[in-house]
């Protein structure tokens, strides 16, 4: 064991750890109960030591390491990983922030009030549990394996026709106006439909999307953009980054409380002077998910009891009250196109 060690550069305490936790398996002398690592033993230790520095769990590598031979599937697993940690660095982010707000909040009064740190804890813990009760509860992976590209042109019938869907694409990309080597990203993305519409502009283009057969699809079609796992909620993206985003029929997954947490992250990740598109499900009157009018208007266009339509004058004041520039197009009653650019 120690001289396992030494070669990898860690102390033998930590090769126990790993052995305890399941990950590492070396043969054991009946007589001493001496350690032998062999060559694979070092080569999945060298893995197991690297993807911990990368910040990866206990859980996640061992998830990891069960699939590491298959290449595909190691690196959905890996991909997996890396969309918590950002989630992690996200929540951890906002924590911060209202921690310093709270703190140069005590310095102007003078004094350390509770009222002042409960009130911050009390928006973090909000947010936080609105991240967490995201789910998938459409089962898309399934939906991708038995229409591929299709995909979300079936969950959307029978509100839309595919004349009109691939319509309400065509408006999108012509908002955004993608431009040569402009740096672009797509959240939400399916099986990539809109998606190969930018890319055909020549962008440099990234997308988001939380189901693995969705983005299998996305890779296959679309083998030289970036594809990354994530949801909405906390796109495993850098700040600032992206000179557009565009958004598709991918907001009704999302509740009231949630579509106002994409719409930070969407602020979060796009450049002074971006500009976004999000089109879907829309009413101008729907404020609450809860209000009559909305759950009228679900059952009259067959809507999901599970969708959530967006609320037009909500997100238009969410994003005046940041300065950006607004427009709505309407593609059909309940459907549109909203339009900002960050100041």
């Amino acid at each position: 064991m120690h001289e396992a060690a030494k070669q990898l550069g860690v102390t033998p305490r930590t090769l126990r750890f790993y052995e305890e936790k399941g990950l590492i398996h070396p043969y054991k002398a009946i007589e001493n109960k001496y350690r032998d690592y062999s060559i694979e033993d070092v080569i999945r230790l060298r893995w197991i030591i690297s993807l911990r520095e990368l910040g990866l769990s206990v859980s996640a590598i061992q998830d990891a390491l069960n699939v590491i031979n298959e290449p595909d599937a190691f690196i959905r697993s890996v991909d997996g990983a890396r969309a918590l940690l950002y989630e992690q660095w996200i929540t951890a982010t906002k924590a911060l922030q209202a921690l310093d707000e709270t703190i140069s909040a005590w310095h102007r009064k003078g004094a350390a009030e509770l009222t002042h740190a409960e009130l911050a804890a009390e928006e973090i813990k909000q947010n936080r549990l609105s991240r967490a009760s995201w789910s998938d509860q459409w089962n898309y992976d399934e939906i991708a394996i038995q229409h591929g590209y299709k995909a979300p042109i079936i969950t959307l019938s029978g509100i839309l026709s595919e004349e009109q869907y691939n319509m309400a694409l065509l408006r999108t990309v012509e908002w955004l106006d993608p431009r040569f080597d402009e740096l672009g990203l797509e959240i939400g993305a399916g099986s990539g439909n809109l998606s190969s519409m930018l890319a055909a502009a020549g962008t440099k283009l990234t997308v988001v999307e939380q189901s693995t057969e969705m983005l299998s699809i996305i890779r296959e079609r679309l083998p030289a953009i970036d594809a990354k796992q994530g949801n909405l909620l906390a796109l495993p993206l850098a700040p600032s980054s992206y000179s557009f985003i565009g958004c598709s029929f991918a907001m009704h997954h999302l509740n009231r409380s949630q579509q106002l947490l994409a719409l930070e992250e969407m602020d979060r990740v796009l450049v002074n002077g971006g500009r976004l598109v999000i089109t879907g499900l829309m009413d101008e009157d729907v404020v609450d998910d809860d209000k009559i009018h909305s759950e009228e208007i679900k059952t009259k266009l067959a809507i999901p009891p599970n969708w959530h339509l967006s609320s037009v004058s909500e997100h238009l004041n969410w994003f005046n009250k940041r300065g950006y520039s607004t427009v709505i197009n309407r593609l059909t009653p309940y459907v549109g196109l909203l339009y900002a650019i960050k100041p």
